[in-house]
């Protein structure tokens, strides 16, 4: 047979495709993302259905949207487990799957009174129907469950250090969440929490990206070392790269006008997502030079 054909129909793995378990994992996956929205629910003083349906609050919607991309980030890492026994399978992926989705509510109640402290949430989200407030929520989700994440694909060291490291590593993240909201504050010439309060969709979308970009960078420590030393350094790096990144889009990229400016005055969402797209590309780099093997 010609190679070239050969490569493009030979059926080497095709019967993963037919292994019979897989398919209670997808049905397992699926009710884990309803327990996710019955946890949702709970968590939140309003009614998920009503505002999504009924009120067209698209704030809700992409704060939820957040939630359940963290959601499926979480079950990503509880289906990484592997057992000889199905069962065990299906054990491991619904514990850890259950407590990565209960923690994840925890982080939205825990960003909301220490990253978005300076307003009340639930008016901005209800009442103003406020997309800004919507983005960074989405954000801070986003950034936790990649937080979440690293830990529960941990090496195995036994269920009671497991989730003792668990939940120790996600009040870590969350108090490095606070800090580098503090540091991102420094950075910028213009008050971010007052910004996405009145609504500006720039400054909402510049600080969701940061919260999604340092979640990713505390994600990396998590995942290769338990070292607490290795976590700090971890996060002074990551964060002055971030800073220099946005430095390079400020000075370079577009030299002509001020990134702040545009992002406080302008209300520029297009240059958000810009400067977003540096933040995530700084974490990206930072993986390949110091982790991923050349």
């Amino acid at each position: 047979m010609n190679p070239i054909i050969y490569e493009f129909t030979y059926l080497d793995g095709i019967e993963n495709l037919s292994y019979f378990p897989n398919f209670i994992f997808i049905l397992l996956s699926l009710f884990l993302i309803w327990v996710g929205k019955k946890l949702f629910d709970l968590f939140t003083p309003y009614s998920l259905e009503y505002q999504l349906v009924k009120a067209d609050n698209k704030a809700i919607a992409v704060a939820f949207v957040g939630y359940l991309s963290g959601v499926i980030v979480v079950l990503e890492a509880a289906l990484e487990g592997y057992h000889e026994s199905v069962v065990g399978n299906l054990i491991e992926v619904s514990i850890w799957g259950v407590i990565g989705i209960l923690l994840l509510n925890i982080a939205g109640k825990m960003n909301d009174r220490l990253i978005l402290r300076t307003f009340e949430n639930k008016r901005e989200l209800l009442e103003e129907e406020n997309i800004a407030v919507g983005i960074a929520i989405a954000g801070s989700y986003m950034g936790s469950a990649m937080i979440i994440r690293s830990v529960i694909i941990g090496e195995p060291i036994g269920w009671v250090f497991e989730i003792s490291l668990t939940i120790f590593y996600f009040l870590l993240g969350q108090l490095s969440f606070y800090i580098f909201s503090l540091l991102y504050q420094k950075i910028t010439q213009y008050d971010f929490h007052k910004e996405i309060d009145e609504g500006n969709a720039a400054a909402g979308i510049s600080f969701a990206f940061n919260l999604t970009a340092i979640g990713i960078l505390l994600s990396i420590p998590i995942k290769t070392s338990y070292s607490l030393v290795v976590f700090v350094a971890w996060f002074v790096l990551g964060s002055t790269v971030l800073a220099l990144f946005r430095f390079i889009v400020d000075r370079i990229i577009i030299p002509s006008e001020k990134l702040d400016e545009e992002i406080h005055q302008d209300q520029n969402w297009g240059i958000a997502l810009l400067e977003g797209c540096f933040a995530i590309a700084a974490v990206v780099i930072l993986y390949i030079i110091f982790v991923k093997p050349v």
